[in-house]
């Protein structure tokens, strides 16, 4: 094979990376990566190792990872990967129940569809399914063997009946405080659970996802997985290196033409460039109402008491709280 020949993929490693510590040992991810292919699902590299890093156990029977957060671009595979996990969770692991989760209900109902597909194509796999559940809300696989698949939509701002031996949240950047704070108590029932987020870089609204992305850089967290593809906000946006940088799948199922196109038809909105195909997140609110005048260069500005039939010039300015706009 000539040199010219090679093929150039995006990244295969996050640029940012957190493991859990201490001991891990993979006992399941070959085996998961093996499922899905007779799914016929075929991962990527990138998918392959992130699946056998999530299944490591520190001990038998607990994973080392309680919580697994992926942030990549959009379009990359992470809709793959759950697929791969879920499978896993189902026909090798057999956890009782599993639960998958988007913040819009037609992204929910587009994931049951791909997984639904993948297994009713595969007759060692359909054989095993007492039911599928296709209603609108109910949407659930079911085993002969008990155990469960259901995909939910969030709505109304509650976690409540998210919880499950194994929980998936996709959209991450649309979670909040509250989903959390009623979701994550009740895992604590489960033998053995882990949660799941895969989303793209965050919204200056995504205060879970900020956190998220906050843990997996200062590297602190002792069960936690995390993986973030993306380029910094100083970095060139036209630059391709960086395209190759943030997107695993450039190259396998993302083309550079068409990324190219893409930066040409959003010019005139680089931040949304930057965070859809870049992975640049927006600021934090706080971060983005930092102080941009000291309190005493502004206590310095004040002049003298002036006549109240003085005649003075006043100019009156606002700005966004994520500085995009100011008037």
């Amino acid at each position: 094979m000539s040199l010219n020949s090679v093929v150039r993929t995006g990244s295969q490693r996050p640029q940012v990376l957190n493991l859990p510590h201490g001991k891990r040992v993979s006992a399941q991810g070959h085996d998961a990566v093996e499922l899905a292919a007779v799914a016929g699902l075929l991962l990527d590299e990138w998918q392959a190792w992130l699946l056998a890093e999530s299944l490591a156990e520190s001990k038998p029977g607990v994973w080392s990872a309680f919580e697994v957060a992926v942030v990549v671009p959009r379009q990359n595979g992470k809709g793959s990967l759950l697929e791969a996990r879920q499978l896993a969770g189902l026909f090798n692991m057999r956890e009782p129940l599993q639960v998958h989760t988007a913040h819009e209900f037609k992204t929910c109902f587009e994931h049951f569809l791909r997984i639904t597909n993948l297994i009713e194509g595969c007759p060692d796999m359909a054989r095993q399914v007492q039911r599928v559940r296709r209603g609108a809300g109910e949407q659930a696989i079911e085993l002969k063997t008990g155990e469960r698949l259901r995909f939910l939509a969030r709505s109304g701002g509650s976690g409540r009946g998210l919880s499950g031996d194994a929980v998936y949240l996709d959209e991450a950047f649309a979670l909040t405080p509250a989903q959390m704070g009623a979701l994550l108590p009740t895992l604590s029932a489960r033998p053995n659970p882990q949660i799941w987020y895969t989303s793209s870089a965050p919204k200056t609204s995504s205060e879970v996802l900020h956190n998220l992305c906050r843990r997996g850089r200062e590297g602190q967290s002792a069960r936690l997985l995390f993986a973030g593809w993306g380029v910094e906000r100083t970095d060139d946006a036209a630059d391709v290196a960086n395209w190759f940088k943030a997107n695993p799948a450039l190259g396998i199922r993302i083309t550079e033409e068409f990324v190219a196109a893409e930066f040409d038809a959003m010019r005139s909105m680089p931040e949304e460039f930057a965070r859809e195909r870049l992975g640049v997140g927006d600021l934090e609110p706080t971060a983005a109402r930092s102080v941009k005048l000291p309190a005493d260069k502004w206590a310095a500005t004040v002049g003298p008491d002036l006549d109240a039939n003085a005649e003075i010039d006043v100019i009156s300015f606002d700005v966004d709280v994520d500085g995009a706009k100011a008037s």
